[in-house]
């Protein structure tokens, strides 16, 4: 499913665990409490995507557009996050988040995270 637009597509409590979606189209879709384990995003759009209590564990987010996506809730632990754009997203209460992860993303004053943490212009390094 590369380069495949789903523009505000409504795929809720979807099971796409592990498909490939490199490249796609996703901004405004809602992906509230989809299965999306292990799914490739890398340099997938997803703007403005509601991904409430979603399960990304292991999802490949490599330089993707997450600009103010709502991740609340959502299960992210090991998600590789490198070069993702967080900047507006809301992750309040996102589960499995580490530092380590968001040090390789980029946040802005706008990105909201879990308590603890802290974005990428925030960072020590």
């Amino acid at each position: 499913m590369a380069n495949v637009v789903l523009r505000g597509a409504c795929l809720r409590e979807a099971d796409m665990s592990g498909a490939q979606l490199d490249a796609a189209e996703l901004t405004g879709a809602d992906l509230r409490k989809s299965n999306l384990r292990g799914a490739g995003f890398r340099n997938a759009r997803l703007n403005e995507t509601d991904l409430r209590d979603a399960r990304l564990g292991s999802a490949f987010l490599v330089g993707t557009s997450l600009r103010g996506a709502d991740l609340r809730g959502a299960y992210l632990r090991l998600a590789r996050l490198d070069g993702a754009d967080l900047s507006d997203a809301n992750l309040d209460g996102a589960e499995g988040l580490t530092q380590a992860q968001l040090d390789r993303a980029h946040c802005n004053s706008g990105t909201r995270l879990p308590a603890g943490l802290t974005g990428v212009e925030d960072a020590k390094r």
